[in-house]
């Protein structure tokens, strides 16, 4: 397959970008440089719609995961407009190409907790795609609202958008394994963030997953994350402590299960995720 991946460049994308190289001929797109060799590469400015239509090919896929990746550094107005326009000219310059799978990097922060500045819990436990979405912040924001672009696209010309909501991920890189440690030290300071994680080869095996499966719809959206939340501690025992106010839990739900169920992924994707805490801190 021939494959364009946004954001080749960043922490998660180049693992994506170096792992699909493997197996198919890629190309990144990203302003900064990447670390191997192994791929075409194009320094390319994603808002810059004339541009991204200029050097849009004909590919099988694209794999977008460019954006700015929280709304902690930058202004809110920044953060909702990059993270929106990139995409739509993204999306119009595919179209334009005939490209026939868009699979587009979304998060569970389009479910509104790990930012936002009013009190706010999960209606039911766990967490999954029936579950309304209710960002008040401009990353979460841009997320829905890119899904909601997505759908568009998908209806008006049958291009097949895949949006994959991954939660904290993780990479085994010392300096944010000696962050994730702080995480799980201090884990009642990051409760918003419901504890979910995935391990960045979790990421690559989902995209794999939607570059090749037959889906039901054209266009669809799936949590992906890992079986288990990060703080080692008990679900429901974090449940009770810290959201109080959730009360509907299913009954399956023990041990120290995701706070976010991956379930439909797994039905739709063949998803199972493999990274565990452990394995990324030991």
């Amino acid at each position: 397959m021939k494959i364009l991946v946004t954001g080749g460049s960043g922490l998660v994308g180049r693992y994506v970008v170096e792992a699909l190289a493997a197996e198919h001929d890629v190309r990144s797109w990203d302003l900064r440089e990447p670390r191997s060799s192994a791929f075409d590469h194009l320094r390319i400015d994603l808002l810059d719609e004339a541009a991204v239509a200029r050097a849009m090919r004909p590919v099988d896929a694209v794999v977008h995961l460019a954006g700015i990746p929280h709304p902690l550094n930058d202004p809110p107005e920044r953060v909702f407009r990059t993270n929106t326009q990139t995409t739509y000219n993204l999306l119009e310059a595919s179209a334009a190409a005939g490209v026939p799978t868009f699979i587009f990097m979304s998060s569970e922060s389009t479910l509104g907790f790990a930012f936002s500045t009013t009190r706010h819990w999960p209606l039911r436990l766990p967490v999954d795609e029936t579950h309304p979405l209710r960002p008040q912040d401009p990353y979460g924001l841009s997320k829905v609202s890119c899904e909601v672009v997505c759908e568009g696209f998908s209806r008006r010309c049958a291009m097949r958008t895949v949006c994959l909501r991954a939660p904290w991920i993780w990479v085994p890189e010392p300096k944010e394994i000696d962050f994730y440690r702080s995480l799980v030290r201090e884990y009642p300071r990051w409760h918003k963030n419901l504890w979910a994680f995935i391990h960045v080869e979790d990421v690559v095996a989902a995209i794999r997953s939607a570059l090749h499966r037959d889906l039901e719809k054209p266009h669809d959206r799936f949590f992906i994350c890992a079986d288990e939340n990060w703080t080692g501690r008990p679900s429901r025992e974090l449940a009770a402590e810290f959201y109080p106010e959730s009360k509907e839990m299913d009954r399956s739900w023990n041990g120290s299960a995701s706070f976010i169920s991956h379930a439909r992924a797994t039905a739709a994707l063949g998803f199972h995720p493999t990274g565990t805490v452990q394995s990324i801190l030991n």
